[in-house]
């Protein structure tokens, strides 16, 4: 099993088992052996990690609880070439950045990419507990019916949720709205880069999207409670944008004049 570094999958035992960082894992070894990491983008030094006796290959296109770091252009592409050639499977991680999420219903389609097999869950069901996993017809067909099965699998509140919200997706156009409300917070955060020092680099998809800082940003994250926003982060420094997908231009707006305010204060606190 290969995964890549910076990897997050979860907190399962084999999904802890596929994810990089030591802090996720060093309470539940030992984990699933023969799992090895590989440089998230960088396709030569995966291609070396891979052997035959590689079952497959998994992967976020958009990384996000490492601080949403995009696949760079023609790797996943690239990814999938080399599962073709080896016969490994290539699985993608879609939890966090599939569901209309960067503007695309997959994450994977901004560069033309099919998995054989996605996992999906968060924003599947509108909040309301659900995840699932999409599998090729050929792989599927080696589980029997009821060999894999959970007490609340496929209950019937969660699956009128799920039908809900890919309805609003589609019907409700939210997937295009993400795309638009996306273009619109990066070209505000882009001005927001330019007049404060602070911000090292902003990144991402749609409503996708990390702003990394030159400093912690924990005083930023409770400043932005007292303001009315409540920001993510990823890691020490970066803030994590993930919007609801029916956020409109004036939310982004308040957003923006928000975070312009709180970076102002954390600017003259750290005399930048």
């Amino acid at each position: 099993m290969v995964a890549m570094n910076g990897s997050y999958h979860g907190k399962s035992f084999g999904s802890l088992s596929l994810t990089f960082s030591p802090k996720y894992r060093k309470s539940f070894g030992p984990l699933v052996e023969k799992v090895s990491f590989s440089p998230f983008g960088d396709i030569e030094t995966l291609r070396s990690t891979v052997n035959a006796d590689t079952g497959f290959i998994i992967l976020e296109p958009i990384q996000g609880e490492s601080g949403i770091h995009v696949a760079p252009d023609g790797f996943l592409q690239d990814v999938r070439k080399l599962c073709d050639e080896k016969g490994i499977l290539l699985i993608f991680d879609e939890i966090q950045s599939g569901l209309g999420r960067t503007g695309k219903m997959w994450a994977g389609e901004h560069w033309n990419t099919t998995p054989d097999i996605m996992c999906l869950a968060k924003g599947i069901a509108g909040g309301v507990p659900m995840g699932a996993t999409l599998v090729r017809p050929d792989i599927l067909a080696c589980i029997s019916k009821g060999e894999q099965s959970s007490t609340f699998g496929g209950n019937p509140l969660s699956c009128a949720a799920g039908t809900a919200t890919i309805q609003a997706l589609t019907q409700d156009r939210l997937v295009e709205n993400a795309t638009k409300m996306g273009n619109k917070f990066r070209e505000g955060l882009d001005r927001l880069k330019e007049k404060h020092r602070i911000i090292r680099e902003i990144r991402g998809k749609g409503l996708m999207i990390g702003v990394e800082m030159k400093f912690e940003v924990k005083d930023i994250l409770f400043d932005g409670i007292t303001n009315g926003i409540l920001f993510l982060y990823s890691g020490k420094n970066i803030l994590r944008l993930l919007p609801p997908l029916v956020i409109s231009e004036s939310d982004i707006d308040k957003t923006l004049e928000v975070l312009d305010a709180v970076l102002d204060r954390e600017e003259k606190r750290r005399n930048v």
